[in-house]
């Protein structure tokens, strides 16, 4: 069977995202020359061609069996995102242009916010700084998990809203990123409570930008807008489909959005930036599948 209008949709945006990425990797090789790194690992490849074996397949039998063939096709466009995703983080670490930190932490003080105060409390109360990392670490198991209730329950309207709003989200919030660039308060502010990790996250971006190697993986990337904010909310729309575990989605992921204030992972002004993110994302998604479905 030939793929929907939506499946070519996606691929097309899933296209651009690849595109934009060697854009940027190409930029930079013709400019800048900035050090950086792979953050799509070698030992990952074989993925690539398991997640396309799986969008062929299941539209080979989608006529046949289209509730086997729901869970291949979406499945594999899930992994194909990621791995988008992973080729565009590598091409936005080049980008040359100067941090916004310095402001983002201005806007944090302006609202009476005190990030080291704030960390210092923290750490005098360690159960809470413990769960609180928990809370943090676990965003990345449950997108890896989000898809799975739309697909057992064969929601094709939230896995595909799911679908686009990630795509969308993930483009738009990594190319604000690469014009605007910020690695987080660790980046800013002096405290010894903030984590090794945490300060991993702006040494690569002054190890990529002083022409040094990069000697790690570890950290994140991008601090304004939230993308741990924006995944939590993305997270709890893909668990609609089961009402218990979609008030426990909203209850545990509202936590994870607090503790990386917390924790000084993010701004407070990062936070409502994630949520428009994710919410523009969302309704982006919405009116495509709309649109698309219905043809």
């Amino acid at each position: 069977m030939r793929p929907t209008r939506e499946d070519r949709w996606l691929s097309a945006w899933l296209l651009v995202t690849l595109a934009v990425a060697f854009a940027l990797i190409g930029v930079n090789a013709a400019t800048r020359r900035f050090t950086g790194i792979c953050y799509f690992p070698r030992e990952f490849t074989p993925l690539i061609f398991a997640a396309l074996s799986s969008v062929a397949t299941g539209l080979w039998v989608r006529e046949r069996e289209p509730r086997k063939a729901f869970v291949l096709v979406d499945a594999g466009y899930y992994a194909l995102v990621m791995i988008a995703s992973a080729a565009l983080v590598t091409g936005i670490q080049y980008t040359p242009f100067a941090p916004i930190d310095a402001a983002l932490a201005r806007w944090d003080a302006a609202l009476g916010y005190d990030t080291v105060a704030v960390l210092a409390w923290v750490a005098a109360h360690p159960v809470l700084r413990f769960v609180l990392n928990r809370l943090y670490e676990s965003t990345d198991l449950l997108l890896v998990l989000a898809p799975l209730p739309a697909l057992r329950r064969q929601d094709r309207r939230v896995m595909r809203v799911y679908l686009h709003a990630v795509v969308y989200t993930f483009l738009a919030g990594s190319l604000f990123y690469y014009f605007f660039p910020s690695s987080g308060p660790a980046s800013v502010f002096n405290s010894p409570h903030f984590l090794p990790v945490q300060r991993a996250t702006y040494m690569k971006f002054l190890q990529v930008h002083a022409f040094l190697p990069v000697t790690t993986l570890l950290g994140g990337m991008i601090a304004f807008p939230s993308f741990h904010v924006a995944w939590s909310a993305l997270v709890t729309y893909a668990a609609r489909p089961y009402r218990g575990l979609f008030r426990a989605a909203v209850v545990w992921n509202a936590l994870v959005i607090v503790s990386t204030v917390l924790l000084g992972w993010h701004y407070v002004v990062d936070v409502p930036a994630g949520l428009l993110l994710a919410a523009l994302g969302l309704w982006a998604g919405d009116i495509a599948h709309e649109r698309l479905a219905a043809i």
